[in-house]
């Protein structure tokens, strides 16, 4: 096979004299299969999925910059290997990084590479070290191998066109490690930056940058490769009565996988098989090992506050807002008729999940839940979320950053927007103190305790709002747990059932996002659950929802936000 004889890539010359890596790999390179065979590498088919992802945006003309979430054994780190090794041995003056979470992670992939050359039957003339490198000496190219668990190595690495960082979930220090590598990799065509992990819980630097690539918030593609999508993860039955079996006794969640992922029973039988011989029973740690969805992969390592089941199913019936925008005053400048209009904004702070209309008759239609950013390092959030009393619906929620007292200015809006028929519990810790006090002189209504302990009620002077404290946070996270169990409310934010997997008890049996007692940075939040929380306790604080009845001529009905207009400044409203 022909070298590439320049030290400056060029794509048309490249693809001419390297063949695409499907074909290379087959008739170039060896691997040892789980039976410990040496046999030509031959694609499955998630290693395809992701080939077409990199060929897709290598001819889009991006930087090759890819971050992958798999299960266990798909061969990820084989494929990413073996287009590497071809990379590197076909042109000058390239250095190439890989980097595995342990030493004997290390080891296994210094073999792999060793395998590829030694069944090359074009290869290039390597020098030998004791390091794990191959280095190619006429090319001046070279593959080095590192561990993570050997920081200092990895961070003093100089420039390198080729970076492959393993297992990077289970790293001791992914974040610092992760911010000196990336910097060895220049910003160049040519230059490849893969990351890839099975999931080691909620939480870390690995999380943390999978969700970002979610979310548009960085450049790197992310791939996601299920349990499903690799054709050995089936298991065949004995007889056709065992099969019969476990077709007519399938749980709800095995039913719901089966139909949404179109799965054979062979495949629900492997993983039946999984759960009970290699996962202990737990089918926790099978999701987090084996998942399905990439959500499923980020199982949570404490232990979760609410019904896993139900929230997971939650999360998957979660759809998009049928409205994004903030609210403004009108006629601000006469107070007496102060009043707002919604503006669609795609980055505004509010999102309305249903149709909201409300009749002049209706007295306690809305109870609201307002957790107030605490300012804490991970960048806190405040929230607000609505509930419709007559629908039963989460139907709005705001959720951004804010100063305390403008915060109390977005519950008047609310109470303008609503006319009037809605009631705000307001967590009152910290910054909420003055948010409560700002939005009492707006005329907010406003969720205020009573104190019965001397027989009668009385004054205090903290009554407004609600004091969370070790005493009182507990009842209002039991009533969440109920209210999610029974199915007493209905939310369509996909935002809100995330925290929800992610809330915890901590080891000192805490109720917190994971990992906020122990790293302040971990990008888990828990402001909607808190806000919720708070809801639920204005809900059932508030007199039951009724309608007065109807008199002649007065049945003028509000209609929002059905009746908005779909661009701009929303005014039209059907009084």
């Amino acid at each position: 096979m022909k070298s590439l004889v320049t030290t400056e890539f060029n794509d048309t010359v490249f693809e001419k004299i390297i063949l695409p890596f499907e074909t290379y790999s087959k008739t170039c390179l060896k691997i040892k299969n789980k039976s410990g065979e040496i046999v030509p590498f031959v694609l499955n088919y998630a290693q395809k999925k992701v080939l077409d992802v990199y060929y897709r945006i290598r001819e889009e003309n991006k930087l090759l910059r890819f971050i992958v979430l798999k299960a266990r054994q798909e061969g990820v780190s084989t494929l990413f290997e073996g287009i590497i090794y071809q990379r590197t041995k076909n042109q000058f003056n390239r250095k190439a990084q890989i980097v595995a979470h342990e030493d004997e992670a290390a080891t296994n992939l210094f073999e792999m590479f060793k395998r590829f050359h030694e069944h090359d039957e074009a290869k290039a003339e390597i020098s030998h070290s004791n390091e794990k490198k191959l280095a190619f000496r006429t090319l001046q190219s070279e593959i080095n191998i590192k561990s993570a668990e050997r920081g200092e190595n990895v961070k003093r690495s100089d420039t390198i066109q080729d970076l492959h960082a393993t297992e990077v979930a289970f790293w001791r220090d992914a974040k610092t490690t992760m911010l000196a590598l990336l910097q060895t990799v220049p910003d160049k065509k040519n230059t490849l930056i893969i990351i890839e992990s099975t999931a080691n819980g909620v939480g870390g630097w690995f999380y943390d940058t999978w969700g970002g690539a979610i979310r548009g918030e960085n450049d790197f593609i992310p791939i996601f490769l299920g349990w499903h999508e690799l054709p050995e993860y089936t298991r065949s039955f004995d007889t056709q009565d065992e099969r019969a079996k476990l077709e007519t006794n399938l749980d709800e969640y095995e039913r719901e996988i089966k139909a949404r992922f179109n799965l054979t029973l062979e495949q629900l039988n492997w993983r039946r098989y999984t759960i009970r011989n290699k996962c202990n029973h737990d089918e926790e740690q099978f999701k987090q090992e084996y998942p399905i969805t990439a959500e499923e992969a980020f199982v949570t390592t404490g232990r979760p506050v609410f019904d896993n089941k139900i929230v997971f199913k939650r999360y998957n019936e979660a759809r998009e807002p049928l409205l994004k925008g903030d609210l403004i005053y009108i006629n601000d400048s006469d107070k007496k008729n102060v009043d707002v209009e919604f503006v669609q904004n795609e980055k505004g702070f509010i999102k309305i999940y249903s149709s909201i209309k409300v009749d002049r008759r209706e007295h306690y239609v809305f109870a609201a839940g307002i957790d107030v950013a605490e300012g804490l390092e991970q960048g806190d959030y405040s929230c607000i979320k609505v509930k419709n009393r007559r629908t039963g619906e989460i139907c709005l929620t705001w959720h951004g950053h804010i100063a305390p007292d403008l915060l109390a200015e977005e519950q008047h809006k609310l109470q303008l927007f609503l006319k009037g028929k809605i009631y705000f519990n307001t967590e009152m810790n910290n910054h909420g103190l003055t948010t409560i006090t700002h939005a009492y002189k707006l005329g907010v209504h406003q969720y205020f305790r009573e104190d019965f302990s001397t027989g009668i009620e009385k004054d205090t002077k903290e009554i407004l709002g609600t004091k969370t404290t070790s005493t009182t946070k507990p009842f209002m996270i039991n009533d969440l747990s109920t209210a999610i169990r029974e199915n007493e409310f209905i939310d369509y934010e996909k935002e809100f059932w995330g925290e929800c997997m992610t809330f915890v008890r901590n080891e000192k049996g805490q109720m917190q996002a994971q990992g906020k007692d122990k790293d302040p940075s971990t990008k888990c939040f828990d402001d909607r659950v808190m806000a919720q929380a708070l809801m639920i306790r204005c809900d059932k604080w508030l007199p039951n929802y009724f309608v007065e009845p109807e008199k002649e001529k007065d049945s003028e009905a509000i209609a929002r936000p059905h009746m908005l207009k779909q661009t701009g400044a929303v005014t039209d409203y059907d009084f």
